[in-house]
């Protein structure tokens, strides 16, 4: 059977682009797992400085809390006997190349 010449290099060029859809689709998985990862660990660190601020009746205990793990409290706000905490983390480097959010935020709320 005869090839045509338009036909030559098909292969080559097919593989190497299923090869660049691959790498895409592992970047963007992995990425999206750094950033679920990092927005579970922002809501865990403020769920803890949450009910510190409420226990000890002092958003210094949640900026304790929030700073022993790694993280900025963006705000502490009492709504009587409930507290209102916001933290802040540094974004993954992973997600640098994609995003602009330079931080993930989570808030959470605890009361007596």
């Amino acid at each position: 059977m005869r090839r045509m010449k338009s036909e030559d290099g098909f292969a080559t060029v097919f593989a190497l682009a299923i090869v660049t859809g691959l790498v895409t689709l592992i970047a963007a998985t992995t990425a999206t797992a750094h950033w679920v990862g990092t927005h579970a660990q922002a809501s865990m660190v403020a769920d803890l400085a949450a009910v510190a601020a409420a226990r000890q009746g002092s958003c210094a205990a949640a900026a304790s809390i929030a700073d022993s793990y790694g993280a900025q409290l963006n705000g502490c706000v009492w709504h009587e006997i409930d507290v209102t905490v916001e933290v802040a983390l540094p974004s993954p480097t992973t997600l640098s190349r994609w995003s602009t959010a330079d931080v993930i935020k989570a808030s959470a709320r605890a009361g007596y």
